[in-house]
């Protein structure tokens, strides 16, 4: 195997292709009425070791994207190893046995592609674009990492040291972010949750380069792995590769953590004083898994109350009373249960219990009252303008596919949740916003100022 691929990267390094081409995305006019997405052609296959592969052919642009997904992120870290996957993707990029640090780079660049990678909560993935004859460059790289990374010590301290300088950057001179991550802490002691992705600060600075071996010799295994191809490409093309690069792999047995997510059962309120001038209020409530269709109704709910520009915290607590600067929400579909988080600005410091009182007055309105049939339209039309933009063109239909499919396996559930869409109601809505967001399942979080003359965030 390690011969195959050292000739093709000599009889390759010399290769250079320019490539340039346009990404045409369709807009389609968008009603309320229901919406119908055409399935994308695409291809499944899977190799003995149980590595499974995706493709989804379009010949319009003669460009591939080759990504690898692995069903690992940081909801599998073990204590005192949070941040292990962030820290691993890094060392993706630091060499193998069969190519120096920074080849894997050159020869990507030398064709006129790009590559890169991210770490998430349940998985982490990594992609090259390329030109559509540079399939089998991206094969052999791929393969090459998933088996025959190095593991230098020297690297891994230099490393440790840039991710330590990351964290810095986005979580802890980040008012907002710091502020987030201790009240989530907070919120979800003892779970997969109770961490970020990146990992604490002091787990990062004591990981051990043996962890970090042992980590990617437990999940970055064939029967762990999603291979995703789309673009200019034939699946006999794939297959040829699959089996050349990938078939002698051997599977590994895969140990996950007991995902354990106790259910909310009373309030909880958490504050902290941080060197700001702003304060900031979060809710945070638990909500299923992602494949749960019920959560679309969530989304739509929560542009209702906080996102949209027409929103109820918008129009009412920022317009009207002025009691907040802004509102957002967002939720997590990962494949365990996860989170929903809304949070506001009040106006200043001594209006953060009377916005809170007015949110929680908005809240049991929509609950008793319900929503309008404008609202609901609005909202409903802007959801499937979204998910007919995020299927712009194959690279994207592939994510979305892809990552449902190594979450969930269920590669086709965008379309369940299109149909389950088309069927909601607007009573369906703030029945299922009052099962989810109820006072006595959510934490309360509040950033406020440490102090008057505090560094403005």
């Amino acid at each position: 195997m390690n011969k195959v691929i050292r000739t093709f990267f000599s009889v390759n390094k010399k290769v250079v292709f320019l490539i340039s081409f346009l990404l045409f995305i369709l807009v389609f006019p968008v009603t309320a009425a229901d919406l119908d997405l055409d399935q994308p052609e695409y291809h499944s296959f899977e190799l003995e070791n149980g590595l499974e592969f995706m493709v989804f052919p379009d010949h319009s642009i003669p460009s591939i994207k080759y990504s690898t997904y692995y069903n690992v992120g940081s909801i599998d870290e073990k204590e005192g190893q949070t941040g292990i996957s962030h820290f691993l993707e890094h060392l993706m990029f630091m060499g193998t046995k069969n190519l120096p640090e920074g080849e894997i780079d050159n020869l990507i660049t030398s064709v006129g592609g790009q590559l890169n990678a991210a770490t998430f909560y349940d998985f982490t993935f990594y992609y090259h674009q390329v030109p559509a004859a540079a399939l089998e460059l991206a094969a052999a790289l791929e393969s090459d990492r998933m088996r025959n990374l190095t593991f230098d010590q020297q690297k891994v301290n230099r490393e440790r040291e840039v991710i330590k300088q990351e964290r810095r950057m986005r979580v802890d001179n980040n008012i907002f972010s710091k502020g987030f991550e201790e009240i989530k802490a907070y919120a979800y002691p003892d779970t997969y949750l109770e961490h970020g992705i990146i990992g604490w600060m002091e787990d990062i600075s004591n990981i051990t380069t043996a962890e970090l071996k042992e980590h990617y010799q437990s999940y970055y295994s064939p029967n762990n792995a999603l291979v995703v191809v789309s673009g200019d490409v034939k699946v006999e093309a794939v297959k040829k590769m699959a089996q050349k690069y990938y078939a002698d792999f051997k599977p590994a047995a895969i140990k996950r953590k007991d995902f354990k997510f106790p259910k909310e059962e009373s309030e909880k309120v958490y504050t902290l004083n941080l060197k700001t001038n702003l304060p900031y209020a979060f809710q945070l409530y638990q909500i299923p898994a992602g494949d749960q269709l019920e959560l679309t109704a969530v989304e739509i709910f929560l542009d209702i109350l906080a996102n949209n520009q027409s929103s109820r915290l918008k129009e009412k607590l920022q317009k009207k009373e002025e009691l907040i600067l802004a509102s957002a929400a967002t939720i997590n579909t990962l494949r365990k249960e996860s989170f929903a988080a809304i949070y506001f600005i009040p106006s200043n410091p001594d209006l953060v219990e009377t916005a809170q009182q007015a949110f929680d007055r908005e809240l049991k309105l929509i609950f008793e009252e319900g929503i309008t049939e404008q609202e609901f339209k609005i909202v409903k039309k802007q959801y499937q303008k979204s998910l007919i933009f995020s299927q712009k063109n194959i690279d994207s239909t592939a994510e979305t596919y892809a990552i449902n499919k190594i979450r969930f396996n269920k590669p086709e559930l965008l379309q369940q949740k299109i149909e389950y869409m088309n069927n909601l109601t607007k009573e369906d809505v703030v029945q299922i916003a009052e099962k989810y967001f109820k006072k006595n399942q959510r934490t309360r979080g509040y950033i406020l100022p440490e102090a008057k003359g505090g560094a403005q965030q």
